[in-house]
């Protein structure tokens, strides 16, 4: 008995105390220094693309750079250029079915196309989806070349937004393999039409695509009363006038910067932690958004995303002076903003093979209205809460899951890309109790200003996300979906 009591005072004493903090690599005046230059209006908003987004992109690889975190093995620098394509609506798009007829603006979206005048026939394909490994083929036995090929939005799989995102560029790429020219779909989403337009129908970026894409012409069409799918199924040799006049068109380069933290342990290095958040923002202007004023008119980011972003550059300082078990991949994503096209870009084109890649602590938020919690958007998906909530305890703060699940949060950030994949994965984002006025007055405002911040509070969190980096990285056993998570595993 004596010996148990004995070895219980030693593990007690060994442990860090719950509210105790543990000695960091980075300070409050590290952090708040960090975060008002990104925020800083010299940024211009950070607009994927612009030289805002450039200046974000070279200061935090000077700063991996003077942590010790290194570049990708047989890589120059930590930057992964991304190829985009920024798309001004067209000038003038008609569509004629029939007697039924669309026009862009109103009732036909182009989201991808080139300049086009043609009759020729439409031709229903369902889903347009094929999948030989499930044996699904809706093109099989239908000539499509040289015609319109009209299905409905979404994959056999489902019809939701995400879904719907998801599938738009394999269903190019399938209608295009089959000769068509041009991919229209009757729009089934629950979202209403007008959302939809305001989003699609004004300038906007995209990655590039590959040939077979950009060679397609793809839009979404309203349908009318009787529908236009009844007409198309029901018809042989349906004919269909199209005209398009596209508007201009401009290439860029955006940047993800990725390093590596070597792990300590010689059976678990070769398993990486994805530390991930996105540094850019909307940027300046209407460009940015509608909500600015004569006085202010860059959109900032303080919140969405210079907290995620400072956030993950202490971890990587942390992590670097006093590496882990499992080896750390430092991924800060452009383009969340436009998609989460930063991150879908590095999932389909990674630097080291994805399947090391064993879990993905991501960073992003909308902003806080509690200084006493974080939250976890996929709590209870994983099998690694309990380190995450031990990490929050440790600095002083409380774990939450996911304040609004109606807003399907979870697929809303970069943490979808790598899920997607089967690799597990969350999102740690500051204290939200709840989606309200506090924290509305910031979400993509001009207003969100590093000047409005509780410092205090960000160095928690940056505490908290640190430590919880670390202690999955050093979790022994698999790290695994469970739950609601397992949806995701492949």
């Amino acid at each position: 008995m004596k010996f148990n009591l004995l070895f219980l005072l030693l593990a007690l004493l060994s442990a860090p105390l719950f509210g105790q903090n543990p000695a960091f690599n980075f300070d409050k005046n590290e952090v708040e220094t960090n975060l008002k230059y990104l925020a800083s209006d010299e940024l211009g908003g950070r607009r994927t693309g612009s030289k805002g987004e450039q200046l974000a992109a070279d200061f935090i690889s000077e700063k991996l750079e003077s942590y010790g975190v290194k570049p990708v093995t047989g890589r120059a620098d930590f930057i992964q250029k991304v190829p985009f394509t920024n798309f001004k609506p067209p000038k003038s798009a008609s569509l004629k079915i029939g007697i039924n007829n669309f026009t862009a603006g109103s009732n036909l979206l182009i989201i991808n196309g080139k300049d086009l005048a043609i009759e020729t026939e439409i031709v229903f394909v369902g889903n347009g989806w094929v999948d030989e490994a499930r044996g699904i083929d809706d093109y099989k036995g239908i000539d499509v070349k040289g015609k319109i090929v009209l299905t409905i939005t979404g994959t056999p799989d489902g019809n939701d937004p995400a879904e719907v995102m998801r599938s738009m560029p394999k269903k190019q790429e399938f209608a295009a393999n089959h000769g068509a020219i041009a991919l229209l779909e009757a729009y089934r989403l629950a979202m209403p039409w007008q959302f939809a337009k305001s989003f699609f129908g004004k300038e906007r970026m995209d990655i590039t695509k590959d040939e077979a894409e950009s060679n397609i012409i793809y839009g979404w069409v309203q349908e009318q009363n009787p529908g236009i799918l009844q007409l198309v199924k029901e018809q042989e040799n349906v004919a269909a006038k199209l005209n398009i006049v596209i508007g201009d068109t401009k290439k860029l380069l955006a940047n993800n910067i990725v390093g590596i933290i070597e792990g300590t342990d010689d059976s678990l290095k070769n398993e990486y932690i994805i530390l991930s958040a996105h540094f850019d923002h909307i940027g300046m202007g209407r460009l940015g958004g509608a909500a600015f004023t004569p006085q202010d008119s860059i959109f900032n980011g303080a919140r969405d995303n210079c907290i995620g972003t400072v956030a993950l550059m202490a971890a990587a300082k942390e992590l670097a002076a006093n590496p882990p078990k499992r080896s750390v991949l430092i991924l800060a994503c452009t383009a969340e903003e436009m998609g989460m096209l930063g991150s879908q870009w590095y999932a389909d084109h990674p630097l080291l093979p994805m399947d090391k890649m064993v879990f993905n602590l991501n960073n992003d938020g909308a902003g806080y209205n509690s200084t006493e919690h974080f939250n976890v958007i996929g709590m209870g998906f994983t099998n690694v809460d309990k380190e995450m909530k031990q990490a929050g305890l440790q600095v002083g703060l409380n774990m939450l899951g996911d304040p609004a699940p109606e807003q399907n949060l979870y697929e809303r950030s970069d943490n979808i890309s790598f899920a997607r994949l089967g690799i597990p994965a969350v999102d740690f984002a500051p204290g939200i109790k709840e989606m309200d006025e506090e924290v509305y007055k910031y979400y993509h405002q001009a207003t969100d200003n590093a000047d409005s911040l509780d410092y205090d509070y960000v160095l928690k969190f940056c505490q908290a996300y640190t430590l919880a980096a670390r202690m999955i990285a050093d979790k022994n056993g698999k790290i695994d979906w469970q739950g609601a998570g397992k949806q995701y595993a492949k």
